[in-house]
């Protein structure tokens, strides 16, 4: 089922559920952290974004937050799945759902964001229309105090992608 408006867009599959976070429901940091390591980051983007929760059988298990530009732009700024429920789907669902409701918000472009090191991440955004447009070089290394490893990988570089909405 999807509503009109984006903001009570729900979608129903057989064994999760995507919704919009209730303004007064917490939010689950533990899976903020699983995609950025950075509190500080995490609390400068997340009071304008609009938050959307991914139930398995009444537990969050994901979570993907955007918000939308006066430019006409979105961006994805955190998309994560938790490590027991990862590579079923999931976050190419939340991925998806995040996609319909920039249509439905007349987003022209949406922009999504990786660290050269996340292998299955970059391939999931191009798997799902996403072209590498710019690299921010060194920008985990100049925001970030400690190191970030992954895939025996230094995370220094963020890929930034984007993928057009509309033809206009």
């Amino acid at each position: 089922m999807t509503a009109s408006r984006p903001e009570e867009m729900q979608r129903h599959y057989s064994n999760y559920l995507i919704r919009e976070r209730h303004a007064d429901e917490p939010v689950p940091y533990n899976l903020l952290l699983l995609a950025d390591p950075s509190p500080e980051q995490i609390d400068t983007y997340l009071p304008d974004s609009r938050i959307y929760l991914l139930e398995v059988e009444g537990r969050i298990v994901g979570i993907g937050v955007w918000q939308i530009y006066e430019s006409g732009a979105g961006e994805v700024l955190n998309l994560a799945v938790a490590a027991d429920h990862q590579n079923k789907g999931f976050g190419k669902a939340m991925l998806q759902a995040i996609i319909v409701a920039a249509r439905q918000s007349s987003v022209q472009r949406l922009l999504i964001a990786t660290g050269n090191s996340s292998i299955g991440q970059i391939a999931l955004y191009q798997q799902q229309g996403f072209d590498l447009i710019d690299i921010d070089r060194d920008y985990f290394v100049r925001l970030y105090p400690e190191p970030i490893w992954e895939n025996g990988i230094q995370c220094r570089h963020q890929l930034i992608f984007q993928k057009r909405l509309s033809h206009t």
